[in-house]
């Protein structure tokens, strides 16, 4: 989509609030991020075409695309962005006209007039509500799909999952952090277990799991015929795994007393086995510096945009939502009338490639009208990406924030993961907390450390203390800093991925620049 003036102007304000390059947040942070992707209204979801949120947050910044319909019937739909307050956001909900239809040329779309405002509020990474012109406050939910082979491989055959996860206490006084593999546990009497490694003290430790039925979630015990190496201090772990998110429980043990600890983290990657070469060939990676195995990465879910069209005026975009092998895509344009109108597509996520049709629809519900459902009415070709730096090279060229798109009369375009900050590449936004995966200068890896990193120096970046300085990379295939520091006479570093939400399996972000929680909050546990 070619942004909107307002977006624009909303880059220019957080830029402004930002100049003083210091880890200070003037409003009430979030305890979480919502999820990037497709949302629905709980009501409506009974399996048949129907309105729905693509809704992306990065800092403070929201911006939504709404698709639903006319009064008419007619597809068509609305967007909505700002600045949030705390966990809500109230904004009108614009209509744009005239823009571009697939093999048009170039044109920009206008503003058509907005229907009244809307409210959006979350109470977690996962849930929340909506109210709409016209309607009352309705429940909203992050859209889940998953295909029959993602649940065989995960919960039939019981293939390994990676994951790089934290908790603390509301004063920071117990923390842990660590990596964590799930998968089958390989002994003769069978049954899932958690591997955990890289937690605090150069602790690792071993906890027998099971599986509630029908949900990607797991109960983790600590086993207790524990080898002299496997000498963790975790009683018990709950795992909820969403996407890219986990979420949780933990149960620490700390002088002797267990504290229960909200757990939060990223997916890795999983499905793949050890190769003869060491590396992990994973079916689904989540992350993208994995490159010296040739590993694919998964796309990052939410707004995309045709590079060329980035240009500051209303036009068409992209929701892209890649869940549990499967791929959703929307696309917001118009006719060749210039009427505004969404297609949509799913199918299998593919690799590095994807192709789904896209498929328009009408009579659904409109705003403030009675229930409906659409119905389709056309297809207009396959929506074609591949999401790389390259059109050839299926290894080290993939990119999760970058893509070859083909759209159905026109020829193939460079894509990219809409930035809404404009300090989402800088050095800027990796002030925030971390926990970082520590590598000696001159030799291998040594555990996690937490940093805080509060200061911003022209193109040196420090933490707290002063003791730890970041600067950016330009050896690395994606956007990242290098962070350097000296430990018991010892130069260690570590590298942090610099692009939206920064997503790497080398560091976790715990809190952003504006002291937003980075993970998903307190989601519900049953």
């Amino acid at each position: 989509m070619r942004l909107p003036i307002r977006i624009q102007a909303l880059r220019t304000a957080v830029l402004a609030a930002g100049l003083a390059f210091s880890y200070v947040s003037s409003w009430a942070a979030r305890d979480f991020t919502p999820q990037a992707g497709t949302w629905i209204i709980s009501e409506e979801l009974d399996g048949k075409p129907g309105r729905g949120l693509a809704i992306d947050v990065q800092g403070n910044t929201f911006f939504m695309q709404v698709f639903g319909y006319e009064k008419n019937g007619d597809a068509t739909f609305y967007m909505a962005t700002g600045q949030m307050a705390g966990n809500t956001i109230t904004a009108p909900l614009n209509r744009y006209s005239g823009g571009r239809s697939f093999g048009s040329a170039a044109r920009d779309a206008v503003e058509d007039g907005s229907p009244g405002n809307v409210t959006v509020s979350f109470a977690n990474g996962l849930q929340g509500t909506v109210q709409f012109p016209g309607e009352e406050e309705v429940a909203i939910q992050r859209f889940h799909m998953q295909t029959a082979e993602f649940e065989d491989r995960y919960w039939v055959q019981q293939r390994a999952r990676s994951f790089f996860v934290s908790a603390a206490d509301p004063a920071q006084q117990i923390e842990f952090a660590a990596d964590m593999f799930l998968g089958a546990s390989g002994t003769s009497s069978g049954g899932l277990q958690l591997y955990l490694s890289n937690m605090p003290g150069d602790l690792r430790q071993r906890m027998s799991c099971e599986k509630l039925a029908g949900r990607d979630v797991y109960t983790c015990t600590k086993v207790s015929d524990e080898s002299p190496q496997e000498r963790g201090n975790v009683q018990e772990a709950r795992l909820h795994i969403a996407g890219i998110n986990v979420y949780g429980t933990v149960d620490v043990v700390s002088n002797g007393v267990s504290h229960r600890l909200p757990l939060q983290g990223i997916t890795v990657g999983g499905g793949g086995e050890s190769t003869i070469t060491g590396c992990g060939q994973y079916v689904d990676l989540y992350v993208s510096d994995i490159i010296n195995c040739r590993q694919v990465s998964s796309p990052s879910s939410g707004t995309w945009v045709v590079e060329e069209e980035l240009l500051g005026k209303p036009g068409r975009g992209f929701a892209i939502d890649v869940q549990n092998g499967m791929v959703l895509a929307q696309v917001f344009n118009y006719l060749p009338n210039g009427q505004p109108t969404f297609h949509m597509g799913s199918g299998l996520y593919q690799g590095i490639d994807t192709s789904v049709p896209l498929n328009r629809y009408a009579g659904g519900r409109s705003l403030g009208g009675p229930a409906a459902s659409g119905a389709l009415v056309d297809s207009s070709g396959d929506l074609s990406i591949r999401f790389s730096e390259s059109a050839t090279d299926s290894g080290f060229s993939a990119n999760r924030v970058v893509g070859i798109v083909h759209l159905p009369g026109e020829a193939p375009k460079r894509m990219v993961r809409m930035s809404l900050d404009a300090e989402a590449s800088s050095l800027q936004a990796l002030l925030g907390q971390w926990w970082i995966r520590r590598y000696v200068v001159q030799g291998g890896a040594r555990g996690l450390k937490r940093i805080n990193l509060t200061s911003l120096e022209g193109e040196r970046l420090f933490n707290d203390d002063g003791s730890v300085v970041c600067t950016r990379n330009a050896q690395t295939t994606i956007p990242a800093a290098q962070c350097t520091w000296t430990e018991d006479g010892v130069e260690m570093m570590a590298w942090l991925s610099n692009e939206p939400n920064n997503r790497t399996r080398r560091a976790l972000q715990v809190t952003d620049r504006l002291g937003n929680r980075m993970g998903l909050g307190e989601v519900p546990l049953d």
